[in-house]
Parts: structure tokens; C-alpha cells; sequence
């Protein structure tokens, strides 16, 4: 520890040292520009570094007027030794502000979700206010402090562009407005506390940067709520991820991260479904019920919703009732659970087989949600086992389909998201992950992003955006384009290969088995809802007797879970060519798009 320290306190004196030469230039920067200058008397200014490792240069002055310039950082977050302290000392001062915060929300957003409040899951993440660009030079934004927020984007040099931000009529004498502009390539945060003009000089490290920004612009968003309501908003999202293995290690005797999920966790993941879907899960009386395996067919299709934080987002995101896909096959006369599948809890991973037995009983202990949709008579018949097993051994083994695990659902550019997931703000998050977890960034994102521009490099997502740039796409355009099936991976080890979801892999096996005819179907491009959604499956299946006791109201037979499926339009949607590759989410009623 005393050799880390000795290391932070190293950079922390270089930083000190940079800082000191920086304060010691001349204030006025000499900006060629035919336009009268902006400012009066000069007042204060400050140099600092912002929670992305930016050099941010700040200067005020008596006209209602301030400028600030933003310096993208020399070396990444891996390398930053004080960035990091910097972090620590925030998470500390976090925890310590937290045992003293109790105030009420004191703002709202009133178009997010049908019914949430400013503390609640996810609330923190901020909301698109404007998209800047040479093409698209100005905008204007409602903030919650400022009725009128207008943005003026100018193009200064090669290596560097202003942002003009003109705030009019505050609401209250001390409310303010909090924007972050960002991009592939800079992040800033830049707090509004009064009317008037905020002129913001950004500095790119070369003009190739430069010229990526030209044509994508830079985004800005807008935090929705104070303080307190955020901090209130990031315990209830601890809340809903931490425990039952949703996050961090999965030790059985554990009572707080075992396979159990606590039901203050299911709670609170079904308070976030109410909220943000409209879709209520009524508690049921029982929370398992029992069915005769020999009724199950090849074939057969399992819903699965585990409350753990994980699913209610997949489900938010997709409008899916349901967040993993699973199949029944018998394999040499015994019935066996087919799925591709993570989690601590489990013994093995990706895409596996486990007896029926062994598996329902898995699934009691880890508090999942089960439900059981049968084939129609026309679709069992169909459904050839021998060609499906043999498409399951030829994948078995593979890793999780966390390559692709996005792309199955952003099927166009902006259509795909819901409220509370800006699409602008995937880009930008995922060049910060790229700082602090490079591998995963391009596991989770970029390695797809390349296939999709046909590249024969490993591009970061700076060089992808620069590239779309130049065949005139943005960022989100490429995420949009089509998963292909076949598509092969490298970047988990020991073994990759193709990647699936849980609903893309089943159906892979749909299509294998036959059931799909001779149609072209990309299997990767399926989500949940796209999967409970064909026409394979019984409308009105037969229930037993208990199943009916146990949920009356219901067209399905729930096996497990203290909380109801309430499954809609399920064995609705015959196939055609190329379905689900151009689906919008279409939030709040996530209705389907005609042959889309």
C-alpha cells in the first residue's frame, strides 16, 4: 500500500506541477474570429481536472458571460494514477454524504416513465437535449431550471470548435440546469447557474478527431434531477442489482449475494417494471407448481424472468414480458433443458444441456421465474429433434452471447430505445468503458461494430465512428445494421465462436429444426418478445389443474416464482424473410411494427 501511495503522490505532484504552468500562461487565448469578442470584465477563473481526465480551463465575467475550455486528456484512465484517488475519494465522500442525506426529491421528469418518481431505478441517467454539428450548427432545449437553452455549434480550426450555450428565463432564483457534451473522443460535465452566455472551447488532439466531430457533432444531455434525488436514485439501483448472484461472487450460504434473490431486490425490480412498462406482476398465492415432464415435448419453449436487476433492463428495453429463452429436447429418450446462459450459479456456462430434474431444481433455488409455452400440434410435428440436436452439439460449449447481446434489439438508429436509455448516450458510454475496461468494451460492442464495417482491424470506437463518418453514417446507424447469422468472434477465450443470446440460440434451433422452412432468417436478430411472439406456439394451451389453481386468470402454466407472467400476444406473428431485423421498441405501448 505504502509503495501505491507513494506512486499517487508522485502524479498528484506532476499534476501539481502541470496545473501550476498552466495558471502561469497568459489567460487570453487568441482565437482567430471576425466576430466581436463576447467579454467584459474579467472576474475569476480556474483550471481543473474533470471526473474524465479533461483539463478543464474556466474564465468569468461581469456581463453574464463565462468561457470554458475543454482539453482532451494525453493519457488514458488505465495510466492516470491521480484520476484514479480522485475516484476513490468521491466514493468516499459519497458514502459519508449519504448517511446524512434524507431530504425529499425536490425535481421531476415528467415524460419518462408512467409513473415514476426522481429517486427511482435509473432516474440518475440523464436525458438528450441536443445533437450539435457543422450540418446542424444550433439547437434548443427545455431544462428544468432555464425554459430556454439554445446551442451554437462554430468550427474554430482543424484541432478546435466552440459550443455557444445561451441560458434564458430561469424558473426560480437558484435552480440551475447541469449539461454533459460528449462524444467518442471528449466528455464534459458543465454546470449552468445563471442566464446568459457560456462560450465552451473545445480542443481535440488532432483534426481527424476534428473532422469526426464536424459530421457527428457533439451530443449534449441533460440531468434530470438535484442531488439528493440522484443519490436516492443510485441506492435503488444498488438495490435492485446487488444480491442473488446479480452481481459479484455467488456463494450459496451467503444470505445477501447467495443464489436466493431477496425479496427486497424482486420488489424492488418489480416497482421498476410498474414504473417504466406499465407491466404489473401480481404476488401469487404459490410459488411452485409441478407438471408431468412425460407432457413435455421437443420442442417446447420456457419463459424465464429472474429479479435481479438484469432482467426487468432487458425486458425495459425490449417490451418483452420475459428475459431469457430456453427449450426442452429429448436426447436419447431423457428430457434435458437446452439454453444459452450466464450466471454465477450455474456450474457451467454459455450454451448448455442439464437434465430436466436437475434444472427445474436450479431454478427454484435461484428465485427464477418460469413459464411453460408449448408447440401447436402443427409446429411439434414439424420439428425435427435429429437436425436440432445436431445443430446444439455443433455449439455447444460456446461462450454467452455477450458479443452481440445489444444488437438483437437496436434495430434502427433512434426507434430502438426506450426513454431512460438515450440512443446518443450508448456511443459515449461505451468510450468510457473503453478507459477502464478495454476488453470488455470491444467483447461487448466493438468487435460486432467491426464486423458490421467490414473491417480487418480491431478499431476502438473512435476510429469506427470516424470511419462510419466517412461513408456519411453515424455511430448509431452501424448499430442498427443487421446481425448475421454465422458470424464468427474471438475475443472471449479459451473457445469463441458464434454468438447467441438466449433467444437467438433458440431460434437457431427453430431453424434448424425446420420450422422456419426455407425462409431467410437471421436467428441473431431475435429478442425475447420476438421469440413469444411466433407462431409455433398454442394460444390456449390445455392447463393442468394446478396450474389453474395457482393462477387463474392466465393462458400459461407458470411453474416458479412468487410474482405472475402475464404473457400478451403470444403465437401471433407467422414468419417471413428477414423478420425482426428493422423493429422499432416503440415505448410505452411497444406495439409491433408492421413486417418489420
Amino acid at each position: 500500500m505504502s509503495e501505491l501511495g507513494d506512486v499517487v503522490h508522485d502524479k498528484a505532484r506532476a499534476y501539481k506541477g502541470l496545473l501550476s504552468e498552466l495558471m502561469d500562461r497568459d489567460q487570453e487565448v487568441e482565437v482567430l474570429s471576425d466576430e466581436p469578442s463576447l467579454r467584459g470584465n474579467y472576474v475569476s477563473s480556474s483550471i481543473t481536472k474533470n471526473n474524465h481526465g479533461c483539463i478543464i480551463e474556466q474564465s468569468i465575467y461581469d456581463n453574464e458571460y463565462a468561457e470554458t475550455i475543454v482539453t482532451a486528456p494525453e493519457e488514458s484512465y488505465t495510466f492516470d494514477f491521480t484520476q484514479q484517488a480522485e475516484h476513490l475519494m468521491r466514493a468516499t465522500e459519497f458514502h459519508k454524504d449519504l448517511e446524512q442525506m434524507n431530504e425529499a426529491p425536490v425535481y421531476t421528469c415528467d415524460n419518462r416513465e408512467p409513473a415514476g418518481t426522481p429517486a427511482s431505478l435509473f432516474a440518475v441517467f440523464p436525458v438528450f437535449a441536443a445533437d450539435i454539428s457543422e450540418e446542424n450548427p444550433t439547437a434548443t432545449y427545455e431544462g428544468k431550471c432555464f425554459e430556454e437553452i439554445t446551442f451554437e455549434y462554430t468550427g474554430i480550426s482543424e484541432t478546435q470548435f466552440e459550443v455557444l450555450v445561451h441560458t434564458r428565463k430561469p424558473k426560480s432564483l437558484l435552480c440551475s440546469d447541469v449539461l454533459f457534451f460528449a462524444n467518442t473522443e471528449i466528455a464534459h460535465v458543465e454546470p449552468l447557474f445563471w442566464r446568459g452566455k457560456h462560450k465552451i472551447t473545445f480542443n481535440m488532439k488532432d483534426a481527424i478527431t476534428q473532422a469526426d466531430v464536424g459530421y457527428g457533432g457533439i451530443k449534449a444531455f441533460a440531468f434530470c434531477e438535484g442531488v439528493i434525488p440522484s443519490i436516492e436514485s443510485l441506492w435503488t439501483t444498488f438495490k435492485a442489482f446487488f444480491g442473488g448472484c446479480g452481481m459479484g461472487p455467488c456463494k450459496p450460504k451467503l444470505p445477501i449475494i447467495g443464489w436466493k434473490v431477496p425479496a427486497y431486490m424482486e420488489k424492488a425490480n418489480v416497482e421498476f417494471l410498474k414504473q417504466s412498462m406499465n407491466y404489473v406482476m401480481e404476488k401469487r398465492p404459490v410459488s411452485k407448481v409441478e407438471i408431468d415432464p412425460d407432457t413435455i415435448q421437443s420442442g417446447d419453449f420456457f419463459g424465464a424472468v429472474r429479479l435481479d436487476g438484469t432482467s426487468p433492463i432487458i425486458m425495459y428495453g425490449t417490451g418483452a414480458r420475459i428475459s431469457h429463452c430456453i427449450m426442452a429436447l429429448r436426447i436419447d429418450g431423457e428430457l434435458y433443458i437446452i439454453e444459452s446462459t450466464d450466471g454465477g450459479y450455474n456450474i457451467n456456462h454459455g450454451i448448455m444441456r442439464t437434465k430436466w430434474a436437475d434444472w427445474i431444481e436450479l431454478k427454484e433455488k435461484t428465485s427464477y421465474h418460469v413459464v411453460h409455452l408449448p408447440l401447436t400440434p402443427e409446429a411439434a410435428a414439424k420439428f425435427d429433434a435429429d437436425k436440432a440436436l445436431q445443430f446444439f452439439e455443433s455449439v455447444e460449449g460456446l461462450p454467452y452471447g455477450y458479443h452481440n447481446f445489444l444488437f438483437g434489439w437496436i434495430d434502427q438508429p433512434n426507434g430502438s430505445y426506450p426513454p431512460l436509455l438515450p440512443h446518443e448516450l450508448v456511443p459515449v458510454a461505451v468510450s468510457l468503458l473503453e478507459k477502464i475496461a478495454p476488453k470488455a468494451a470491444f467483447n461487448d460492442f466493438n468487435e460486432a461494430l467491426n464486423k458490421r464495417m467490414n473491417t480487418t482491424e480491431d478499431l476502438m470506437i473512435a476510429d469506427i465512428a470516424m470511419l462510419a463518418a466517412k461513408q456519411g453514417m453515424s455511430v448509431e446507424d452501424v448499430m442498427a445494421m443487421p446481425e448475421i447469422d454465422g458470424w464468427e468472434y474471438h475475443g472471449i477465450e479459451p473457445r469463441d465462436g458464434r454468438s447467441m443470446v438466449c433467444s437467438a440460440f433458440t431460434t437457431s434451433v427453430y431453424k434448424a429444426a425446420g420450422l422456419f422452412d426455407d425462409l431467410e432468417i437471421n436467428a441473431v436478430e431475435f429478442q425475447p418478445r420476438d421469440a413469444t411472439d411466433l407462431a409455433f406456439f398454442q394460444k390456449n394451451p390445455v392447463r393442468p389443474q394446478a396450474c389453474i389453481d395457482a393462477d387463474p386468470d392466465e393462458a400459461y402454466c407458470q411453474l416458479l416464482g412468487n410474482y405472475r407472467i402475464h404473457l400478451t400476444n403470444v403465437g401471433t406473428v407467422e414468419p417471413y424473410a428477414h423478420m425482426n431485423e428493422r423493429c422499432g421498441t416503440n415505448w410505452p405501448s411497444y406495439s409491433r411494427d408492421d413486417n418489420c
